[in-house]
C-alpha cells in the first residue's frame, strides 16, 4: 500500500506541472520523458481537454521515427529542453504545438531540474523500501516480508493457512558444473511458476533456494489442487531439482508451527533426493534440448543487414528466441551459454541452418526476392567433423543455392584456436558457403587472424562502434579495419548502430553495411517480409 501511494504521488506532482506549462503556453500537451538507448520508458504526459492521449504512440516508436523535439532541443512550435539526468539517461521537458510565448523556454528550464531530481529521488526511496521486503533476483517477497507478515498478522481472524515449503535440490552443485547464470535462471523459473499457481497468495523466497507459499482462507482441497499442478509444472521444466514439504491447518492455527511443520517435511523429503546420483544433469538439459527444437520452442528471426550508402536491405542474420514451454518468450544466451558449457550447441545450430535453408527455399518457390542469411555457428559445432557435410545434406535437401547462405563463426571461443578456426572456415568456404568472421574488436580478438583466416566478411563489434562519434581513436580503428579488408576483398558489416550520427561516421569510414536498432530489432518471419522483401 505505501509503495501504490508513493507512485500515485508522482504521477499527481507531474499532473499539476504538466498541466501548468500547457495552460502557460496554451498548448496541445506537454510531455516530461527519459531517452535512454533509443527507447522511452519513462513518459509523463498532460493533454488540452479533448486532444487524444499519445504517451503509449510515443513509446511504442522507434528512435528513427521520434518527434524532432524528442531527439534534440528545439524551440518553436514544439520547445523541447534536454538535460542528462543519469548516465546514459536523458530528461527531456517539452510542449507541444504552442498557441502563445513562443521561442520562450525560460519556464522550461526552470522547471526540469526540479522535475528530473524529484522523479529520481523518489524512484530511488520506493526502489529501496521495495528491496527491503523483496528478493532483488527474482522480485518475490523476502525473508523481512515473512517475518513482517508473522508479527503482524492476526491467525484468529484467518478461517484456515496452508504452508507450502519449495527447495532447489543441488542448486550448488547445479552451479559449479553449469554456471551461477543458469543457477540464477532455475531460481527465476521457480519463483515464476510459485507465483502463477498461487496468485493472490504471499510467495516468499527466504533463502538462496528455499521458497515459501501461505494461502489464507483456502480448502484442503484446493491447497493440495494448486500444490500438485505447481509441482507437475516444475517437474515439466526437467530439471527435477525441487523438494517440497506443505502443512494445512483451520482449528487453532499458530503460523511459525505451521511453517516449521512444511519445512520439516521438506527436509525429510531433501534426505531422498541425496541418495540418489544427482551431479550429471547433461543428459537430463540434451532430452529438454531436443525436445524443445522438436516442438519448435526455438524461433528464428531475422535482423536485417543493410547497405550503408543506401540504407535498403542487403542480407540478413537469423538470430534464435527461445519460448519456454512453462515460462513464455525467453532471453535465450542464459541457455545458449548452458548449451556451449554442455557442448550441445551443434543440435540448436543445425536446427538454425535447416530452417534458413527452408526459409530461402520458401521465397524461391514463391518467387519473392531472395537475400542472404547469415547463421551464427559455435565453437562446438565448428570443431566437429561431419559438420560441412551436415550442412551440405540440408543444401542438397531444400536446393538453395550457396550464394543466400553465410556462416559467422568467432575468435572469442577459448576452446578454438586460430588454426582450427581458419582450417575450418576454409572447409565451409570450399563448399562456396561464405564464411564471415564476426564480433571482431573484442578483447580475445587479434590482427593476426585476419593474416591466418581466409574469409568472406567481417562484422565490427558493437563495442568499436558505441563511441565512434565521439572517439576519434575509435575512428582510426575502423577506418584501418575496414581498409584493411578492401585489401583483402571481404566486406565489413558494423554492428550495434543505434543512432543516425554513427550511420553517417562509418559512411565516412567507408564501412559497407550497418546492423543495428537503428534499423531494426530481431523480428519474425513474417514481419521481415512484409516489412523488407516487397517488391
Amino acid at each position: 500500500m505505501k509503495e501504490r501511494y508513493k507512485q500515485q504521488t508522482i504521477i499527481e506532482n507531474m499532473n499539476v506541472i504538466l498541466c501548468a506549462i500547457v495552460e502557460h503556453y496554451n498548448a496541445d500537451y506537454s510531455y516530461y520523458i527519459e531517452r535512454e538507448d533509443g527507447e522511452l520508458p519513462t513518459v509523463y504526459e498532460w493533454c488540452k481537454t479533448g486532444m487524444p492521449f499519445q504517451k503509449e504512440y510515443l513509446r511504442g516508436l522507434s528512435e528513427r521515427e521520434f518527434p524532432e523535439w524528442v531527439l534534440r532541443e528545439t524551440d518553436d512550435y514544439d520547445i523541447s529542453i534536454h538535460k542528462e539526468v543519469r548516465s546514459g539517461v536523458i530528461g527531456i521537458l517539452a510542449v507541444v504545438n504552442v498557441q502563445q510565448n513562443w521561442h520562450d523556454s525560460s519556464l522550461l528550464r526552470m522547471v526540469l531540474p526540479y522535475v528530473s531530481q524529484s522523479i529520481t529521488m523518489q524512484k530511488q526511496q520506493m526502489q529501496q523500501e521495495y528491496l527491503s521486503y523483496h528478493d532483488d533476483l527474482t522480485g518475490l517477497l523476502n525473508r523481512n516480508s515473512m517475518l513482517n507478515y508473522l508479527e503482524t498478522t492476526d491467525a484468529e481472524s484467518l478461517e484456515s493457512v496452508g504452508a507450502l515449503c519449495v527447495d532447489i535440490n543441488g542448486l550448488k552443485f547445479f552451479n559449479k558444473e553449469f554456471g551461477r547464470e543458469y543457477g540464477d535462471e532455475v531460481v527465476m523459473r521457480v519463483g515464476e511458476l510459485l507465483e502463477e499457481h498461487f496468485k493472490g497468495d504471499m510467495v516468499y523466497r527466504l533463502t538462496g533456494d528455499e521458497f515459501l507459499v501461505i494461502s489464507e482462507n483456502i480448502s484442503y482441497d484446493n491447497f493440495i489442487k494448486q500444490m500438485n499442478a505447481a509441482n507437475d509444472r516444475l517437474e515439466n521444466i526437467s530439471l527435477d531439482l525441487t523438494t517440497m514439504g506443505y502443512a494445512w491447518e483451520k482449528v487453532d492455527i499458530e503460523l511459525n508451527n505451521l511453517i516449521n511443520t512444511a519445512e520439516e517435511m521438506m527436509r525429510e523429503e531433501k534426505q531422498k533426493f541425496y541418495k540418489k546420483d544427482k551431479t550429471d544433469h547433461t543428459p537430463i538439459i540434451k532430452d529438454d534440448l531436443l525436445e524443445d527444437i522438436a516442438q519448435g520452442n526455438f524461433i528464428v528471426c531475422l535482423q536485417p543487414k543493410m547497405h550503408v550508402d543506401t540504407e535498403a536491405v542487403s542480407s540478413a542474420e537469423a538470430l534464435v528466441r527461445y519460448r519456454h514451454k512453462d515460462l513464455g518468450i525467453m532471453d535465450p544466451q542464459r541457455y545458449l551459454n548452458l548449451l556451449e558449457r554442455t557442448r550441445l550447441s551443434h543440435h540448436l545450430d543445425m536446427y538454425v541452418f535447416e530452417t534458413v535453408c527452408r526459409i530461402i527455399e520458401h521465397w524461391i518457390q514463391k518467387d519473392m526476392p531472395v537475400i542472404p542469411i547469415s547463421v551464427n555457428i559455435s565453437s562446438d559445432t565448428l570443431c566437429r567433423e561431419d559438420t560441412v557435410e551436415q550442412m551440405m545434406r540440408l543444401v542438397e535437401k531444400y536446393k538453395v543455392p550457396c550464394e543466400y547462405l553465410e556462416i559467422e563463426v568467432s575468435e572469442n571461443d577459448d576452446c578454438m584456436n586460430q588454426e582450427v578456426l581458419a582450417e575450418t572456415s576454409n572447409r565451409i568456404r570450399k563448399a562456396n558457403i561464405r564464411v564471415v568472421l564476426d564480433n571482431f574488436g573484442t578483447k580475445n580478438s587479434s590482427l593476426s587472424i585476419l593474416s591466418i583466416m581466409e574469409f568472406d566478411g567481417l562484422k565490427v563489434d558493437r563495442t568499436l562502434v558505441t563511441n565512434i562519434v565521439s572517439n576519434h581513436r575509435s575512428q582510426i580503428v575502423a577506418r584501418a579495419i575496414i581498409s584493411i579488408c578492401k585489401e583483402l576483398g571481404a566486406t565489413v558489416v558494423a554492428t550495434g548502430v543505434e543512432t543516425q550520427d554513427q550511420l553517417n561516421v562509418l559512411k565516412e569510414l567507408g564501412c559497407d553495411y550497418a546492423q543495428g536498432f537503428l534499423f531494426n530489432k530481431p523480428v519474425a518471419l513474417d514481419t521481415f517480409e512484409v516489412r523488407y522483401m516487397q517488391e
